[in-house]
């Protein structure tokens, strides 16, 4: 059995894998719920390892503190005198926790000499009756340059052991010739591009991470081709979250960095992605789909490039082609979130819902704190016949992600009662709309509960405001307009009850969409099921 058992809440899985990865470098076997066997009951096989271990190391955090799984191991490690804690950020400790000696951990990127981690590693190395043996060479935190900077420094002892033996979404090893300095950067600046959804961003610190790490990268090994490919896709990416006058600079710099990775590596997937996804796709459609055919074609079948391809069908509403498309995705070597979402809205609105659910169970426990896998999570279940199991999990807040407000949470719990018919619809409709005055960035995901409750009316007017700037909601127009705007949430499932009214047609009309299926001789798949 394994020296640590550590407790930690979801939320806290970098860090738990940051600590773990240290607690190895010198010595102590280690265990946490990353992977449990699939025959094993989960309880049964917690219960094993917590009761085995020799320490158990307590990571406190926000979600921590409310997670009824890990007061509980605290407070069997604390009846049997094996309990060791650690603060991961400012909260405060639920009784009598606070009453017991914490070690400071806040903002630890993995510094084998903080205060706080050496103190953890005395109170383990003594509960495990062990001298505390030096961190291993092989799997000890790389020290960078002073040049490099220390926003590099993100995962510390894991970054080296990560990059030489993990397989990750951005298909990035790095070079056997490259140095440790230029292997971590690279590493860290994947990650944290690959956390990033380039099509739908809603985390903008990582698209900025990303850039920093990534241009040090380059710095470190000018010949990387990776480097400069994941430093265009940061660059695209972050040109998508930013305000208009902004754009200009960082088109600029995805290009030219684009054109480095491709001057080095002509087949370079990131580079030739990135390049894609500047141009955008509303009212692009035809362009956009032939310029993604062209590079598969002219390119190895990257998974970046076949998740472009993916979604320029799926908001033209060609879910059945997009899903074909999606079914090609290596998930071994092509593992983010943005992807993993992707797969499932394909599945679900081609209607191939049992496809959908084998999808879900795997982004949900690959990505269990993702905002954008937790918010199709739950519209999956409720408007796919499930909101009782979308409630169900809502109860379950202490796992929400930190990016969620409340009030959005709110909105979402009122349209699953809805439909669980637990509440009347028009109240939550109401609310919906309430919410959507506060902030109007929740436009479609609004649109589609209104539709799926049956209020048509307003489901129209609020997609007249957004793409048109018309009527009450004219303020939920894009601040960047028609580069913004997106269509595929017109041809989800929550809106099928919008597809037989007059009112979506003079809507697709008027948004081009109805010369595109003639011009392209193509069409949705909702005209196939009306």
């Amino acid at each position: 059995m394994a020296d640590v058992f550590l407790s930690y809440a979801r939320e806290g899985l970098v860090a738990a894998k940051r600590v773990a990865t240290g607690l190895r470098s010198h010595g102590f076997s280690v265990w946490f719920d990353e992977h449990l066997p699939a025959h094993r009951a989960y309880s049964e096989v917690i219960e094993e390892q917590l009761d085995a271990s020799a320490a158990v190391l307590v990571l406190w955090s926000e979600a921590a503190t409310r997670s009824q799984w890990v007061r509980s191991e605290a407070n069997r490690a604390r009846e049997t005198g094996r309990l060791v804690q650690v603060r991961l950020n400012d909260c405060r400790l639920p009784m009598p926790f606070d009453q017991i000696q914490c070690a400071d951990l806040r903002d630890w990127s993995g510094d084998p000499h903080a205060p706080g981690w050496e103190r953890a590693l005395e109170s383990i190395a003594a509960l495990a009756k062990r001298e505390l043996e030096p961190a291993t060479p092989e799997i000890a935190p790389v020290r960078l340059s002073p040049q490099v900077g220390r926003r590099a420094m993100l995962v510390g002892a894991s970054a080296v052991a990560a990059t030489a033996a993990a397989v990750v979404g951005w298909q990035v090893l790095g070079k056997p010739q490259q140095s440790a300095e230029a292997q971590l950067l690279l590493q860290k600046g994947m990650d944290a591009l690959q956390t990033n959804d380039a099509l739908d961003p809603g985390d903008r610190s990582a698209s900025l991470q990303a850039i920093a790490l990534l241009t040090d990268a380059t710095r470190a090994d000018p010949q990387s081709a990776t480097a400069w490919g994941g430093l265009a896709m940061a660059y695209a990416s972050r040109k998508r979250a930013v305000a208009k006058g902004e754009r200009t600079g960082l088109d600029s710099r995805s290009r030219a960095a684009a054109k480095t990775a491709l001057d080095l590596d002509r087949h370079e997937p990131r580079a030739v992605g990135a390049l894609l996804l500047l141009d955008p796709v509303y009212r692009n459609w035809e362009a956009a789909e032939r310029a993604a055919r062209k590079a598969l074609q002219d390119h190895p079948p990257a998974p970046i490039l076949l998740f472009i391809l993916s979604d320029v069908l799926g908001s033209v509403g060609r879910w059945t082609e997009a899903a074909e498309v999606s079914s090609k995705f290596d998930r071994s070597k092509f593992l983010i979130p943005g992807a993993d979402r992707k797969v499932v809205i394909n599945l679900w609105a081609s209607g191939d819902l049992q496809g959908a659910d084998g999808a879900l169970q795997a982004a949900v426990e690959d990505w269990p704190q993702h905002p954008q896998i937790w918010r199709i999570w739950l519209a999956y279940l409720t408007y796919s016949g499930r909101p009782l199991e979308a409630l169900q999990i809502l109860r379950e807040g202490a796992e929400r992600p930190p990016q969620l407000t409340s009030d959005f949470v709110a909105t979402i719990r009122a349209t699953a009662q809805a439909l669980a018919e637990q509440r009347e619809p028009r109240s939550a409709i109401d609310a919906g709309l309430a919410y959507l005055k506060v902030d109007p960035s929740k436009a479609l995901p609004i649109a589609q509960s209104c539709a799926a409750l049956g209020d048509q009316s307003a489901a129209l007017d609020i997609l007249r405001g957004y793409y048109f700037s018309e009527g009450e909601w004219a303020a939920l127009a894009p601040r960047c307009g028609d580069e913004d705007r997106i269509t595929s949430p017109l041809f989800e499932p929550p809106m099928r009850t919008l597809w037989k009214q007059p009112g979506f047609a003079q809507l697709l009309e008027r948004i081009g969409l109805m010369a595109y299926s003639l011009q392209s001789r193509t069409t949705p798949d909702y005209r196939r099921a009306t």
